[in-house]
């Protein structure tokens, strides 16, 4: 019985323990014209903007980010090291899970539309007339790997 107890106490311990920890943590309440955008990193393709909306996806732990895709652009196949998940918060793309462009597993997504892709999923994603804002989700360290390094962007600028 004073095992009960004592296991008991510790669980109502660590759950407020948690409360008191996620209390500690300010309210992030941002309206569209609060979302800072900027380029993309260099090993986005060109013209494609990136929005750091929550956490850092370069570092341990949960983050947001959005991308902005212009008309006609891509993001070739790649690879990432977490799991992720994607929601189209405006206009459509095609997404495509596999190495290549040339698959049966392909997608037109508009606003509202959902993606998981469990870690080491190839997949890519290309708009055609329309342009894009992509919410990705993830628990960091966030990484992109191109199935064929060639078509990493950062390649060129070393």
């Amino acid at each position: 019985m004073k095992l009960v107890k004592t296991t008991l106490a510790i669980g109502v311990l660590t759950f407020y323990g948690c409360l008191s920890s996620y209390a500690a943590e300010p309210a992030i309440v941002l309206d569209t014209a609060q979302i800072p955008w900027q380029s993309a990193p260099a090993d986005f393709p060109s013209g494609i903007k990136i929005s750091y909306v929550y956490g850092n996806p370069a570092h341990k732990g949960p983050f947001v980010i959005r991308v902005w895709m212009p008309p006609h652009s891509a993001i070739a196949p790649h690879t990432h090291s977490m799991d992720e998940t994607l929601t189209v918060v405006s206009g459509q793309f095609t997404h495509y899970v596999g190495k290549t462009y040339d698959t049966s597993e392909t997608k037109e997504l508009t606003a509202g539309g959902f993606v998981h892709l469990p870690k080491n999923i190839p997949h890519a994603l290309r708009t055609t007339d329309h342009e894009a804002i992509v919410e990705v989700v993830g628990v960091g360290p966030f990484g992109m790997t191109y199935v064929n390094p060639k078509d990493n962007p950062a390649a060129s600028l070393k």
